[in-house]
Formats: C-alpha cells, sequence, structure tokens
C-alpha cells in the first residue's frame, strides 16, 4: 500500500523543501485535527521553525491535490494507512483513510503512539463519514487487522512496493 509520504508525493503538494518533508506531513495532519493554523505553528515550531503563513499555503496546497471529505457518503473501498514520521528525536504515527473511488481524503490523524486502541479509535472516526461498513484496504499491520476485526469490518490485504530504478 502506497504510504502516507509516498502519495504527498506523488501528488507533487511541495515544491521547495526548505522546511522537512516530514514536518509538512505532520503539519498536515495536526491542522486537520485542530483546524488552526496558529496552534499548528505553534506546535510544529517545538521541531522546526515553521511560519503560520508556511502552514495555510501547505494546507492549501494539499486540499487542492487531494481534497478532503466533510460529508457522509456511501463508500466501497477505503484505503487505511499508517506511517511513521520522525523529527528531533520524536516519533509521531500518521493515520490516513482515503476513499479509493473517488480520491478523496475522508481522515488523516497524527498520535504519539501506536496500537490497537488509537487504531480502533481512527476507524470508528473514519465511519463516521461512512453512510454503510465499506471494505478496507490495508498492509500487513497487526494493530491495524486487529482494529478491524473487533469492529467486524471487511478488509483486503495488499501491499504497494514501489522498486527503486537502477
Amino acid at each position: 500500500m502506497l504510504r502516507v509520504r509516498e502519495i504527498v508525493k506523488e501528488l507533487k503538494v511541495f515544491e521547495r523543501n526548505k522546511v522537512p518533508f516530514e514536518i509538512k506531513i505532520l503539519g498536515i495532519a495536526t491542522y486537520i485535527q485542530t483546524s488552526s493554523v496558529r496552534r499548528t505553528a505553534r506546535i510544529l515550531s517545538e521541531l522546526h521553525p515553521v511560519s503560520k503563513t508556511s502552514v495555510w499555503n501547505w494546507i492549501r496546497k494539499f486540499e487542492e491535490k487531494l481534497p478532503a471529505v466533510s460529508e457522509k457518503k456511501r463508500r466501497y473501498s477505503i484505503a487505511l494507512d499508517e506511517t511513521v514520521v520522525k523529527s528531533n528525536k520524536k516519533v509521531y504515527y500518521v493515520y490516513s483513510a482515503v476513499d479509493v473511488e473517488r480520491n478523496e481524503l475522508i481522515l488523516i490523524r497524527a498520535y504519539t503512539n501506536r496500537n490497537y486502541l488509537v487504531t480502533r479509535s481512527f476507524l470508528k472516526e473514519v465511519l463516521k463519514f461512512c453512510e454503510n461498513k465499506p471494505k478496507f484496504i490495508v498492509d500487513k499491520a497487526p494493530w491495524l487487522i486487529d482494529a478491524l476485526k473487533t469492529l467486524d469490518l471487511e478488509f483486503e490485504h495488499q501491499t504497494f512496493r514501489r522498486e527503486k530504478p537502477g
């Protein structure tokens, strides 16, 4: 499965790399959780100097490439992913859910730990944007599979790995 990092790179959201790519991904997840550009910039500034204007530009560019969902819809396949973002010796786990048919971002969240309870909580939030119980596409992560099973959700295992040229 494509990781959050690869999806954002593939969409070519960010042109310049003055701020580390991982900080930008964490910024998008933090903004979606807090809905505050100022608060997001303040949180990120603990890891790397970031202005609220930069955060606003990242969000705007990200939403142009991958629109975020705001209403409940009937969904058939949701790609669920979790990726690790490391910065200044801190580790964050960024979870994302994308409607495969519509190419819409349903939800993205950043957490300081990764386990069954965090995953289950994330899935419950995702389901708030679904009129039905869609099929989830996941990789082999046991915490993802355990959470899906306990919520009695259908899932399919897929792993997409990009081979490095050369």
